[in-house]
């Protein structure tokens, strides 16, 4: 037949594992002590002998990890030393998940000493018997263990993740940029064309595009080769890349033709900006033999109007320098 004085301690005892570990509640802790308890000791060469030691040991405890544990409880024996003294050991495991990490501390040992009051069974003495291994002079938990481990798994997800935006940064840069020249391909041309068009409106000011065609390049492949003629087309993005403003955008449009964004400028000025890069293109020597020239159509965004008619009105502009005989600037 089971003692009920037995069962009573057990409920303390329980009551009291509860209150420390899963609740974290130090109130609740407190409630449970006799008005003399003492002893309190975390394995950490740490000891209280009066009531406020024991709280503040408790409190810090609760303080520095004040997540909830999960314990197991493995033996446990009561004693009953007097009638109205009990004394109680554990062997349990305590389980926890902080930072990020899970720990758990097996083989724990505590000796509890209750004693019967008018409220029932109180804690007067305990001592838990840690691991001294596993935690710091003044922790009662691995909580310095846990923070350096923590710093290195942070330091391996700061280089995974640096590892995966370069990667990103290297797929959207193959994604954007044309391999020949180094200036922005088709699409993400056709991208930013978009973006300037919006801020334009937005800001009601100018915006101007030109469009330019090597005049009479494929001669140069089907006499040169085509590595002469990849060589010719990075020169000339190199070229365009020295003339114009930070704030413009330059992009291979296809073959051999190229467009330039000029946010902010009126289709004068942009005239004059691809006047300045015909001539350029016309006296640098490609080491193709002869001269390269190239004809350009400038428009200017008019309220209202969309990437393609402004992209196609540049287009007619730059045919008919081609038909006026090339190596020259035409406006829309």
């Amino acid at each position: 037949m089971t003692d009920p004085r037995t069962e009573a301690i057990r409920g303390t005892v329980h009551a009291y594992l509860d209150a420390w570990l899963r609740q974290r509640d130090l109130a609740a802790l407190l409630r449970l002590h006799t008005p003399g308890v003492s002893g309190f000791g975390t394995g950490a060469d740490e000891a209280a002998f009066n009531p406020e030691e024991v709280e503040r040991i408790a409190g810090r405890d609760i303080e520095q990890v004040p997540e909830p544990f999960d314990f197991a409880i493995h033996r446990e024996e009561i004693r009953l030393l007097t009638d109205d003294v009990a004394l109680i050991m554990l062997i349990f495991d305590m389980i926890l998940d902080t930072r990020g990490q899970r720990v758990r501390l097996n083989g724990l040992r505590a000796s509890l000493v209750l004693h019967a009051t008018a409220d029932g069974w109180r804690l007067e003495h305990l001592h838990g018997s840690f691991p001294a291994s596993v935690h710091g002079d003044d922790e009662p938990y691995p909580v310095k263990e846990l923070e350096e481990r923590a710093q290195v798994l942070e330091r391996l997800v700061r280089e995974r993740t640096h590892s995966l935006e370069a990667a990103q940064q290297h797929l959207e840069h193959l994604a954007t940029t044309d391999p020949l020249t180094g200036l922005n391909n088709r699409m993400k041309a056709s991208e930013a064309l978009a973006e300037e068009i919006l801020r334009a409106e937005r800001h009601a000011s100018p915006l101007s595009v030109i469009l330019l065609d090597l005049d009479h390049f494929k001669p140069i492949n089907d006499t040169l080769g085509h590595g002469r003629g990849d060589a010719v087309l990075t020169a000339v993005g190199q070229l365009i890349t020295g003339r114009i403003r930070a704030t413009d955008r330059a992009a291979r449009w296809g073959g051999e033709e190229f467009l330039i964004l000029c946010p902010q400028d009126d289709i004068a000025a942009t005239a004059r900006l691809a006047e300045d890069l015909r001539h350029c293109l016309e006296i640098h020597d490609f080491q193709t033999g002869q001269p390269l020239t190239a004809s350009f159509g400038v428009a200017q965004l008019e309220p209202g109007e969309s990437a393609e008619s402004l992209v196609d009105r540049a287009d007619r502009a730059l045919y008919a320098a081609k038909h006026a005989g090339r190596n020259r600037v035409q406006g829309a």
